[in-house]
């Protein structure tokens, strides 16, 4: 019954005070709409991106044993397309690109380009796809034509940076191995022409079978430490000494170091020590070596190199356009009719909060009377 006598006389307060809550809810919800009406229409624009094809990047290269780590530490193929592409999108040079492209310091009035890329990040939403299938760009402006060029040069400009980012890489390894190349190319003639010289100045002809497989193995192995210290130097432009990687390939190069002594010194039983070689022969030999060195390193870098180039010229992560952004035609801000409703369920709130509290100073001063 009490509850029943509270809850009337809510009512009756609520009833007394029923042209303030009115007035004051009308007031909002035509204030509100005024506003809305004056405000400045914004226009939404979005384009869609296709995921595009994995291991376009490292692929190539990674067919080749010698440059397997290399790519790993690199980081061709182990990042998703869609990684990279929202990477760069976030990036500051995007929008600054975005900025002078389409002038956006005049039309948000910046007097500081960071306050420009401040509101550019404001108006522009990235958000990717279930399963990394999709990207999309949503762009607002005052001007539809302006929004949907937007979000249209972002992903043109994706594409052009995301190729140029991933080129270098690949123009780097590329550039070094090629540039190893031409040194050992200059030392393999040389090594040819004074093996010949040699051979032509002391009329000699062959050389024992025993001393030839001790040359062979030599040079391979000489071959294989000069071809892996370039693989090296790869690997450390992209990685830390501590890398595994690069420890492994360390480890490898002094294990194959240190087998070359052996052979050297005679403590390989199945080869002939060098020093053990006639006079002539020992010159003889040192050439031999000095050519099938140069010519298993000329081997193994034309094989690096060719596998270089191919990595260079392939593809790299490319944007596929799904629906380019057209402008929009209805507006996507301000939304009138929901911040009416907003105003006028908000108002009703303040205005029954408002009745019972004059309602509560009516009673505090009545009690004092």
């Amino acid at each position: 019954m009490d509850e029943e006598i509270n809850l009337l006389d809510y009512l009756r307060v609520i009833n007394r005070y029923r042209a303030l809550i009115i007035t004051l809810c009308v007031m909002s919800v035509l204030l509100t709409m005024i506003v809305s009406l004056l405000m400045p229409k914004i226009y939404e624009s979005t384009v869609v991106i296709l995921s595009s094809q994995e291991g376009s990047g490292g692929g190539s290269l990674a067919s080749l044993p010698e440059l397997q780590s290399a790519i790993g530490i690199m980081g061709i193929g182990q990042k998703t397309s869609m990684d990279i592409f929202v990477a760069i999108l976030n990036s500051r040079n995007m929008a600054d690109a975005v900025i002078k492209r389409f002038n956006l310091s005049m039309v948000y009035k910046a007097k500081l380009i960071e306050d420009a890329r401040r509101n550019l990040k404001d108006v522009t939403r990235i958000s990717v796809g279930k399963k990394n299938e999709s990207l999309s760009i949503t762009v607002q402006d005052t001007d539809p034509k302006r929004a949907a060029g937007i979000a249209n040069f972002y992903a043109s400009n994706l594409d052009l940076m995301a190729r140029g980012l991933a080129l270098s890489q690949a123009q780097q390894a590329r550039m070094f191995i090629e540039k190893r190349l031409q040194e050992t190319e200059m030392k393999l003639r040389d090594a040819e022409e004074r093996s010949v010289g040699f051979k032509t100045q002391h009329e000699l002809v062959e050389m024992g079978e025993q001393a030839k497989a001790s040359i062979g193995a030599a040079a391979q192995i000489e071959g294989e430490i000069t071809a892996s210290e370039v693989q090296l130097k790869v690997m450390e432009s992209y990685a830390t000494a501590q890398h595994p990687d690069v420890l492994k390939l360390r480890l490898k190069i002094g294990q194959l170091k240190q087998q070359l002594g052996k052979m050297k010194s005679g403590k390989e039983s199945l080869y002939i020590p060098f020093s053990k070689t006639p006079r002539i022969g020992l010159d003889l030999t040192r050439l031999m070596r000095e050519l099938k060195i140069q010519e298993t390193v000329f081997e193994l870098l034309t094989k690096q190199y060719e596998q270089a180039k191919i990595s260079e010229a392939r593809d790299t992560p490319s944007v596929q356009i799904l629906d380019k952004a057209v402008p929009s035609a209805k507006k996507c801000k301000p939304k009138i009719r929901v911040n009416m409703m907003l105003a006028g369920t908000l108002s009703l709130f303040i205005g029954v909060f408002l009745a019972f509290f004059l309602e509560y100073l009516k009673k505090i001063k009545e009690e004092g009377m």
